[in-house]
C-alpha cells in the first residue's frame, strides 16, 4: 500500500471529475464512492484514477479499474497485527490449483443461479473487470471480495468459506 497522504482541494476536485466520468461510463456507484474515498487518503489510488481518465484503450481501462478495486479491498482489510500462516514454497502449486477449483465452483454457483457476471457485478457493486480478474487468476481471494459475492449470491459465510486443510 502506498503511503497515506492528504489530498489538496484541487486534487479532490480532480477526483470528483473522474468520478463523474466513471459514472458516465457505467461503473457502479459503490465502486466509484469507495475509489474516491480511498484515493483521498492514498496517492497510488489517486494516480490510478487520474490514469484511468487519460487512457482511451478499453482493455487498459479495465485493468486499471481492477487495480483500483484491489486497492479498495486491501484498504478494507483489518488493520493491525494478524497471524499469518507459513506457506512452504513447495506447496504453492497445490494451493494455486485449489484456489482455481474454489473459484471455478463459485463461478458454477453463479451460473446455477442463472446469473451473469454482469449481474453479479451489479449486485456486488464491483466493476465487471474486477470480477473477471477474480475468476480468471489464481490469486488468493480477499475476504472483502468473498463477502460481497456471498451476499450477492445469498450464500452463508460457511458456504463460501474455503475448506482447504493445508
Amino acid at each position: 500500500m502506498t503511503v497515506q497522504h492528504q489530498t489538496s482541494s484541487e486534487h479532490q476536485v480532480d477526483l470528483f471529475e473522474v468520478a463523474t466520468k466513471m459514472r458516465n461510463e457505467g461503473l457502479p456507484d459503490e465502486f466509484i464512492a469507495d475509489a474516491v474515498a480511498v484515493a483521498r487518503g492514498y496517492e497510488g489510488v489517486y494516480d490510478l484514477m487520474m490514469m484511468w481518465s487519460e487512457v482511451l484503450d478499453a482493455t487498459e481501462r479495465d485493468e486499471i479499474v481492477a487495480d483500483i478495486q484491489d486497492m479498495i479491498d486491501e484498504c478494507s482489510e483489518p488493520v493491525g497485527p494478524r497471524k499469518e500462516r507459513y506457506v512452504r514454497f513447495d506447496d504453492l502449486d497445490w494451493i494455486a490449483d485449489n484456489i482455481m477449483k474454489f473459484k471455478d465452483n463459485l463461478r458454477r454457483e453463479v451460473d446455477t443461479q442463472g446469473m451473469t457476471l454482469t449481474q453479479l457485478a451489479e449486485r456486488t457493486g464491483m466493476p465487471l473487470p474486477s470480477l473477471s480478474r477474480f475468476f480468471n487468476n489464481a490469486s488468493m481471494p480477499r475476504r472483502a471480495t468473498l463477502l460481497k459475492i456471498a451476499e450477492a449470491l445469498d450464500l452463508s459465510a460457511v458456504e463460501i468459506a474455503t475448506d482447504w486443510d493445508y
